[in-house]
């Protein structure tokens, strides 16, 4: 009997596949904003679920934390000793530790920003054409001394003993300051942190609505990353730029209407538990005398920094 079965239904092809040729399929524009979005918002969401750990430095109150970074951030703003600032770092550091956060995630996000506000930002202050002093790496020659704008220039431009004291200054008080107020943020859950608020004045009002923004931006955000997913796994094929803009528009549409809906339902469920237009915030963390010791530990600290090689 004559065989009838197509010819590339008996054929043997080699399963086996080279994982060098299998081509990444590249990400949009769009997506990588979607998800690099969606992973911002969810590790804010971690943020606040670790800062209300069962640690010491989490038990804190949160107006003693609201007061010790008020506080500090004027200690490194007046202390103007180089080593005095690195003897902070050192004190921040070591509370890191006591924290238990992970050091090596956090100090990236603050050595970015010091490197970008306090160096980047400072790094002309270097030069004898504003900072003047004993110039020790010579950077160019000119013919003769100049003027341009507000500053004189020299004939030789470099980079000043002086100079590199005014940058490393600002530079660790940068540091300084972003670490300690990382360390407050990281520790503290944001509720906790904007009730604190109330300690200088903040009306309740003000803090309500930041709260109800914190928690919305969670649900918003949710909302457009399953909106934009499921609308991309209908399409199939070239779609025309007008149906696209088309279907775009009523996505936004869409969401703008569920974000009605959404506070609609939150203002109904806060006039059914009460609300009548004045808030009252009230925070469960009681004074303690831990907390007191604390307190008194980070003002003690602080009268140090600033009397320390004066």
């Amino acid at each position: 009997m004559e065989n009838k079965i197509p010819p590339y239904l008996i054929e043997i092809v080699d399963s086996q596949v080279n994982p060098a040729k299998i081509k990444r399929a590249n990400l949009s524009f769009l997506d990588k904003t979607i998800i690099n979005s969606s992973k911002a918002v969810k590790s804010i969401y971690l943020q606040a679920e670790n800062a209300a750990r069962n640690n010491f430095i989490q038990k804190i109150n949160p107006n003693v934390k609201l007061f010790s970074l008020i506080y500090m951030a004027i200690v490194i703003s007046v202390v103007s000793n180089l080593v005095t600032q690195i003897v902070i770092t050192i004190f921040i550091f070591l509370i890191y530790i006591i924290a238990r956060s992970k050091l090596f995630e956090v100090y990236k996000k603050i050595f970015f920003l010091a490197f970008i506000f306090g160096f980047l930002v400072v790094l002309p202050a270097s030069l004898n054409v504003i900072t003047p002093g004993k110039i020790i790496f010579n950077i160019i020659s000119f013919n003769k001394p100049s003027h341009f704008l507000i500053y004189n220039i020299p004939q030789n431009v470099g980079i000043t003993t002086n100079g590199i004291q005014v940058v490393s200054l600002v530079f660790l008080r940068v540091l300084n300051s972003v670490s300690f107020a990382l360390l407050v943020v990281f520790t503290t859950p944001f509720p906790s942190f904007i009730k604190s608020l109330k300690m200088i004045g903040v009306p309740d009002t003000f803090l309500m609505i930041i709260s109800l923004a914190y928690k919305y931006i969670f649900i918003l955000s949710r909302t457009i990353e399953e909106t934009y997913f499921a609308f991309k796994s209908r399409l199939s094929g070239n779609v025309k730029s007008s149906s696209i803009r088309k279907l775009i528009g009523g996505r936004i549409f869409f969401i703008f209407k569920r974000s009605m809906i959404i506070y609609q339902d939150t203002y109904l469920a806060m006039v059914s538990r009460g609300y009548e237009g004045k808030v009252m915030l009230h925070s469960r963390n009681h004074f303690t005398i831990k907390d007191f010791i604390v307190l008194l530990f980070i003002v003690l600290s602080g009268i140090g920094f600033i009397l320390f090689k004066k």
